[in-house]
């Protein structure tokens, strides 16, 4: 995951926003990213793409992956399953679409 914000960051550095933003594009990406990983190829591996466009009003940041969608399950102490959470609460708009081919997760990120 460092690489991906690694160069999340990098590729909004060439935009005049604000910092608070970039580290909220960078969580959620991040966490969408890692369930990705860890929740939508269970154990087989695969690939997962990132794609990111910005507009005057907000940044779009779309994860898929080629996997099957297994909801993941909170941790009682806390210390996991909170990435939807994330997700949802630094986006305008949220959006999971889980099909036989794989899961899209939209997230639009207002710039205001």
């Amino acid at each position: 995951m460092v690489e991906v914000r690694r160069a999340l960051r990098t590729w909004l550095s060439d935009i005049p926003v604000r910092q608070t933003l970039v580290d909220d594009v960078v969580l959620a990406a991040g966490e969408a990213c890692t369930n990705a990983v860890e929740h939508g190829h269970r154990g087989d591996g695969g690939p997962v793409e990132i794609g990111a466009s910005v507009t005057d009003d907000h940044i779009r940041v779309v994860v898929t992956d080629h996997g099957s969608w297994r909801p993941g399950a909170a941790v009682a102490d806390g210390s996991r399953g909170r990435g939807l959470t994330i997700m949802r609460a630094v986006s305008s708009e949220f959006d999971v679409e889980t099909t036989e081919s794989g899961t899209v997760v939209t997230m639009l990120i207002a710039c205001s």
